[in-house]
């Protein structure tokens, strides 16, 4: 197993968790640089792993071979191009991109350049999402028929910045944060037949929806269902799915013990499966979070052996595609209008 030397873009909020999930791998990754147009920022990062800090990331693109991009969603695309020819490995922070096109883009440039492209959709590679997954689809409280995912934050007093505008965040809360819950949909239930989604404000101040449902119907039968806020006045179930089955509800319920925008990577958590039929059963009860690890392990994997992410660029692209559409739905018939 061979050590990568990773260089880190963008050192916002989500880059601790990164960066603890680096630390639980050891000697698998060589952390070179952070960097942020913010020097201070980017300086703070650097300190608390003893690495250098840049300002500019294309400076030190030549001595990695692995490239992690935090930065806001608007610049994925460019900043993904320069990594991918500059012959780096791309981790990217979700959505892929703004739009398809850009997605098209930065996929036939990690393949030209021979490069993986993987798209960071954390959830699915939480041991307790895959938990989850093996037991409703294993036939035990029979048929599963309808997905329902709850995700509820609140962004009140956090500093928006270029998620509060539509053009740099791509759209609202559905765009940017509900395809946690819809990749972990369709990683179970498979392809969509049909989807639409409603949005609304709930008092965050920004251009986009803050509060949004979808329906899903799956080529399958089963139905899906997304509810997800940012606007709840504090966050106290922050993700739940739930698999109403034949002969049982199996749910999945993930809560931070604590204020998880204020402790980030350092916040305890509280993940809990049940399922609740005939009585209850207790299947799985652990301090799991927004463990970043296993989904760095599958890069760094899909990067010595050539295979494929779960993740990768053309998955994520069907997502943002999917997404899109549904907000087209919406402005048609005035179901994200306030």
């Amino acid at each position: 197993m061979r050590t990568h030397k990773v260089g880190l873009i963008g050192c916002g909020w989500v880059a601790p968790f990164h960066l603890a999930g680096l630390a639980k791998l050891g000697s698998r990754a060589q952390i070179e640089w952070v960097a942020d147009p913010l020097r201070e920022r980017a300086e703070t990062i650097a300190r608390g792993v003893g690495t250098q800090a840049l300002t500019d990331y294309r400076l030190g693109l030549r001595g990695v071979d692995c490239v992690f991009v935090l930065v806001p969603s608007y610049l994925h695309h460019p900043v993904s191009l320069d990594c991918l020819n500059a012959g780096c490995h791309v981790l990217i922070e979700k959505p892929i991109a703004t739009t398809v096109e850009q997605a098209d883009e930065m996929i036939a440039a990690a393949d030209r350049n021979d490069k993986v492209l993987m798209v960071g959709y954390p959830h699915r590679y939480r041991k307790s999402i895959q938990f989850f997954k093996q037991v409703v689809e294993s036939g035990q409280y029979g048929r599963p028929f309808m997905l329902d995912g709850l995700m509820e934050e609140s962004l009140h007093g956090y500093a928006l910045g270029w998620i509060a505008k539509k053009e740099t965040c791509g759209g609202g809360v559905f765009f940017s944060s509900s395809p946690h819950m819809l990749d972990v949909m369709l990683w179970i239930a498979g392809e969509v037949r049909t989807i639409c989604m409603v949005g609304t404000h709930g008092g965050v101040p920004m251009e986009g929806e803050d509060t949004a449902a979808c329906v899903i119907k799956f080529k399958n039968g089963m139905i899906g269902v997304t509810r997800h806020t940012w606007a709840s006045r504090r966050t106290r179930i922050w993700y739940t799915m739930d698999a109403v089955c034949e002969k049982a509800h199996v749910t999945l319920t993930t809560i931070p013990l604590g204020d998880l925008f204020s402790k980030g990577e350092r916040c305890p958590w509280s993940t809990r499966i049940v399922a609740v039929g005939k009585k209850e059963e207790i299947l799985l009860e652990s301090d799991e979070g927004l463990d970043f690890a296993p989904e760095l392990a599958h890069f760094f994997d899909c990067v010595e052996t050539g295979q494929n992410p779960q993740t990768d660029g053309q998955m994520a692209r069907e997502l943002i595609a999917l997404v899109l559409g549904a907000y087209r739905k919406a402005d048609a018939d005035g179901g994200n209008d306030d």
